[in-house]
């Protein structure tokens, strides 16, 4: 039987899932869907290729580890007759606002068969996936539902290492220690100055049942190009604009357009660089959380905006911050899930950037992917996944009951987009759900 420990971070999601729960939410629409016993099938042979799908956590003393099931039950896959094209929504929101058994599979699917359109709504503990694990095992299914994918099981499956047992050769050994107390008295510092500068105004109340909720925005292929454009001739990374705008339509929104210092998050894809990089093929969750710090008024400029944040994720990439981030993600959820009194941060974003997945397989047509992490009180008051797909960029949405009604959220949402649009320069090449 197979095992390993989690590392850190993974440690830091299987503890907050004794909060709340911690799951990855994909939804693939597709045109011409698989059979259900097709699709069936294909999950049962995906499950003999990757050991993450035969894979359980289980606590020992104050440690929890990976464990493999040698006969694990076959993922789960609920069949529903598809309604309308916003019936996946309820099933997600559904899928993030349920907790995952922590036996093997930490997998299950929903499937929504329509005529000719479906969707597969797939949920992963968060342990074991992220955005590449994700699309790598996203095209094989398709693959398998083909039958195009004769790669036999491999009998010496392994677990790859845990992030921090990657890292380069200058964060290892008795340099950590040091690295990690020096990152620690600089986030302190920020902190303090962060929470005093900012007087309350973020409240938590850590009394109430939240429930996840859900919304998506698709631009146009014209559209996305015209904001790549835009953002080429700034000099700046898409991921740096959708950081400012992201943070400026919360603050229009949520906070009236006052004078305050507000955190945003950035999550990274940290695969690129380890010194061993796993490939995307191997399930795991190779990624760290940036916070960063800016300050916002009515007067704000977008650009002048996105080129500060920019400044101090660069900064903070140059200072290993991204390294050295997942070693006190424990710490921080244990204090935050103590004391209960303080969120994380207004916003975040995870940007995986272009994502390399066909558009047709066989007879199968994939329409989109959408993908969304589950959120809590102690969470930012908006979750962003962005992604660009046939040319097109996706934005996913995460929000709370408790923080915003449906008409709210998506006045947010629209703040989003117009903010994107006026960049672009044309407010009516967007579609949104």
């Amino acid at each position: 039987m197979s095992e390993r420990k989690l590392g850190v971070f993974e440690q830091t999601w299987a503890v907050m899932d004794g909060f709340v729960p911690v799951l990855f939410v994909g939804v693939l629409r597709l045109t011409n869907g698989p059979e259900p016993e097709v699709l069936s099938r294909a999950l049962a042979a995906l499950q003999t290729k990757r050991l993450m799908l035969r894979t359980g956590i289980v606590q020992k003393g104050r440690d929890y580890f990976f464990v493999e099931n040698k006969h694990p039950p076959s993922i789960p896959l609920t069949v529903l007759k598809r309604v309308d094209g916003r019936h996946w929504r309820k099933i997600a929101e559904d899928e993030l606002n349920t907790s995952m058994v922590t036996e093997a599979p930490l997998f299950r699917c929903a499937y929504l068969v329509g005529e000719q359109e479906s969707e597969l709504v797939f949920t992963f503990h968060h342990t074991i996936i992220d955005s590449r694990a994700g699309l790598s095992l996203v095209d094989q299914l398709m693959q398998l539902c083909i039958g195009e994918d004769g790669e036999a099981a491999s009998p010496g499956q392994e677990y790859q290492p845990p992030l921090e047992n990657l890292y380069p050769e200058r964060l290892r050994g008795w340099r950590r220690p040091l690295r990690v107390l020096q990152y620690l008295g600089g986030q302190l510092r920020e902190e303090v100055a962060y929470r005093f500068r900012l007087k309350g105004r973020q409240p938590v109340d850590g009394s109430s049942v939240a429930r996840n909720k859900v919304l998506t925005t698709s631009l146009t292929a014209g559209m996305t190009s015209d904001i790549a454009r835009a953002v080429r001739k700034e000099r700046l990374p898409l991921n740096g604009l959708l950081h400012a705008v992201m943070l400026i339509a919360v603050h229009q929104c949520r906070y009236s357009g006052k004078h305050i210092p507000m955190r945003g998050l950035s999550f990274a894809d940290m695969r690129p660089y380890l010194s061993q990089k796993p490939p995307a093929e191997e399930m795991g969750m190779y990624m760290s959380m940036l916070p960063y710090t800016v300050t916002i008024s009515q007067h704000t400029d977008v650009w002048s905006l996105a080129h500060a944040i920019q400044e101090q994720l660069y900064r903070a990439t140059k200072r290993d911050d991204k390294f050295l981030a997942p070693l006190l993600s424990l710490k921080l959820v244990s204090m935050l899930l103590s004391r209960r009194s303080m969120r994380i941060g207004m916003a975040a974003l995870s940007y995986a950037g272009p994502l390399k997945l066909p558009e047709q397989y066989g007879d199968i047509e994939v329409q989109g992917l959408s993908g969304f992490v589950t959120n809590n009180v102690l969470g930012p008051e908006l979750g962003v996944f962005g992604t660009i797909l046939h040319d097109r960029l996706n934005l996913d949405f995460v929000y709370l009951d408790t923080d915003m009604t449906d008409s709210e959220a998506e006045e947010l949402v629209g703040a989003i987009v117009r903010l994107l649009a006026s960049l672009a320069g044309d407010e009516r090449k967007f579609r949104h759900e």
